[in-house]
């Protein structure tokens, strides 16, 4: 092997079945897609376990008042609105937790085991998220506008600015600081917000790249069936070639 690119060569004799949800730094389960079609009954429920998560690709339907999001076993609160999923982008939810539907929808969505996403429930007071030093937060975008600002102690430099957290539009802090977040709304109705940080990056379904911290490696999975052509196919089946060489290439 010439050049200063790192390859690592797999050689595999089946095709991928499940898309793989690659977490840097700590282990995960392959993930594979499934569909929900609503409304919630007693025998048809969307549950998150306690230490998982959900990656959501997909939404159909009107969830508009009739969308309600119970978090770690707590009061289950309604949301006033619920954005449909745009552009690619996705949403997620941390475990224990429960999406209850009284319309007819549709969620396409992929589970995580041993996930270090988070997810917060934000009422109208503010809540702080502090981040220390050297630590990154991605957000995933939220289903409903959130007040937010981010706040750095004159101590650590100073400066603070408030903004809104935007449905389909991820965003990413890095500390030192605290992300002050206020929902705008009141009980019943509240918002939430999924995260992870640092380290705890990932492959998003579907996607070629990784979504992780500032700095972070990027990491994608090349094809070929003769060892010379090659082409990625991160997270993406490959029913197509029931014999393939797959490359894993680490780039910084």
């Amino acid at each position: 092997m010439t050049g200063a690119e790192p390859r690592v060569v797999l050689y595999l004799m089946r095709p991928i079945i499940c898309a793989i949800a690659l977490f840097l730094a700590l282990a995960a389960t392959p993930a594979c897609g499934e569909t929900f079609i609503g409304p919630t009954t007693s025998t048809n429920r969307l549950l998150v376990p306690t230490n998982s998560a959900i990656i959501i690709t997909a939404t159909f339907g009107d969830f508009t008042n009739s969308t309600q999001v119970q978090l770690d076993g707590g009061y289950p609160f309604t949301q006033s609105f619920f954005a449909p999923l745009e552009h690619g982008t996705v949403y997620a939810l941390a475990g224990p937790a429960e999406l209850i539907f009284s319309n007819a929808v549709l969620f396409t969505f992929y589970r995580l085991t041993n996930s270090a996403i988070l997810s917060q429930g934000i009422a109208n007071d503010p809540l702080g998220i502090p981040l220390a030093s050297n630590q990154t937060m991605h957000v995933f975008g939220a289903p409903a506008p959130v007040n937010a600002s981010f706040v750095r102690q004159s101590s650590e430099g100073g400066g603070a600015l408030s903004f809104v957290l935007a449905p389909n539009s991820p965003a990413e802090f890095t500390g030192p600081g605290t992300l002050f977040l206020n929902s705008g709304v009141f009980f019943p109705n509240a918002k939430f917000i999924s995260y992870f940080i640092d380290q705890d990056g990932y492959a998003l379904p579907g996607q070629q790249a990784v979504a992780g911290p500032t700095g972070s490696f990027a990491i994608s999975l090349d094809k070929s069936v003769d060892l010379n052509t090659w082409s990625p196919v991160w997270m993406q089946t490959a029913s197509d070639s029931a014999k393939a060489f797959y490359r894993l290439r680490i780039q910084h």
